[in-house]
């Protein structure tokens, strides 16, 4: 079987087991396709007493996770992305100090340090990378600064072919320069034996919505209270479950909000949970809620399909590439009237919403079985020097 080196620093940790769980599911369908093994750097930090920083020093350099070889080899990165010129060599560094034999193919997630450290790495060995783009590299890092978005274009460019999970990043990869024959569009993968519907009677004790995302500004969580606070002085009897934890430092002002709000009572939130705990978590649910100022393909949007959930998110990316009127509705970025506007209407008219079909839908599209199949024909092109056209 082919042997993949699956390159990324987003990668569950016993610090997170949700961050990064994408690469590592769809890491964990490969596997039944060829040999994948991880490395996944973590930032190096010598200093105590600096929050999640600091605790990256407690992670193993080693372990397996689901049969998968997971090693962690410290690289140089810093808050508030200091010195991320520096970034890519020191990740560069770490990613040999832990590679014990040369693969077949090299595949890295996101453009940036990965992808660039990666490129490099495949040039000296002589085996073709894959580096897939999830968002962040193109839609933050590639527009901020001038030298930022040169070191994504270089990953881009000397890459033998680039994924990107939806039609929008595939644009920007084509604006920064990847030609249609290095690129293919394979979107992320939902695990549909795991996330299942639930046999909930709608509204039954109330209508219940559900959150599943980082506790940050730029995911609407202000704007999603404010219309919470909206639909309650409807008289509406609607709950809300806001379930990410703080994986930033703001965590703990959405609480606060919610209680300036008057809507303490109606919203619980509930800190990061094993990605194998949230299932539970939206078969409880009537609706998924997203509603983000920017997304790639948002994995937990998919979990949603799965389960059969009607969504509710923003036109932001990735979203209004997948949300069609039968399963859910789209509005725009920090419109608080054109969010409470939609939940009202999808609780209004819930009835429309056919679960079965929400959840075939996942079935047919997002299934990793099927994208980890197409990811597995990248790398057999990439190998063979055949065609990126992927079925």
């Amino acid at each position: 079987m082919m042997d993949v080196l699956v390159a990324s620093h987003l990668y569950p940790s016993a610090l997170s087991r949700i961050s990064g769980n994408f690469v590592h599911n769809q890491t964990r369908f490969l596997a039944e396709l060829c040999e994948p093994r991880v490395v996944a750097p973590i930032p190096w930090f010598p200093l105590p007493g600096f929050g999640r920083w600091s605790r990256f020093r407690g992670l193993p350099v080693q372990e397996t996770m689901d049969g998968i070889d997971v090693r962690r080899p410290p690289y140089l990165t810093l808050p508030r992305r200091l010195l991320l010129g520096r970034a890519w060599p020191s990740y560069l560094r770490a990613l040999e100090s832990r590679i014990d034999s040369v693969p077949d193919v090299i595949h890295a997630h996101v453009a940036y340090p990965d992808g660039r450290a990666c490129i490099e790495y495949g040039r000296r060995v002589g085996r073709p990378v894959v580096v897939t783009v999830h968002g962040h590299d193109l839609k933050d890092l590639a527009v901020n600064r001038a030298s930022w978005r040169t070191w994504v274009q270089q990953a881009l460019t000397g890459a033998d072919a680039v994924i990107a999970v939806s039609g929008e990043l595939a644009g920007r990869a084509r604006e920064l320069g990847v030609t249609d024959e290095r690129l293919a569009q394979i979107p992320n993968g939902v695990d549909c034996d795991l996330f299942q519907p639930a046999a909930r009677t709608p509204g039954e004790g109330g209508w219940r919505l559900v959150y599943s995302g980082r506790y940050d500004p730029a995911k609407g969580l202000d704007e999603l209270l404010q219309a919470m606070a909206g639909l309650r002085a409807e008289g509406r009897d609607v709950y809300l479950d806001l379930v990410g934890g703080g994986a930033t430092d703001l965590s703990n002002h959405f609480p606060a909000r919610a209680a300036q709000l008057g809507v303490s009572d109606r919203v619980r939130f509930i800190d990061e949970v094993d990605w194998k705990q949230m299932p539970a978590l939206f078969r409880a649910a009537d609706i998924f809620v997203l509603p983000s100022y920017s997304e790639g393909l948002p994995l937990s949007l998919l979990e949603a399909f799965a389960c059969g959930l009607p969504v509710v998110t923003t036109r932001c990316g990735g979203p209004e590439e997948v949300v069609d009127p039968s399963v859910g509705r789209l509005v725009e970025p920090r419109d608080v009237p054109g969010l409470q506007a939609a939940l009202a209407a999808t609780l209004d008219d819930y009835g429309s919403y056919d679960r079965n079909h929400i959840r075939r839908y996942a079935e047919q599209q997002f299934d990793y079985r099927a994208v980890a199949g197409r990811i597995h024909q990248v790398y057999e092109a990439v190998c063979t020097g055949g065609s990126l056209t992927i079925s």
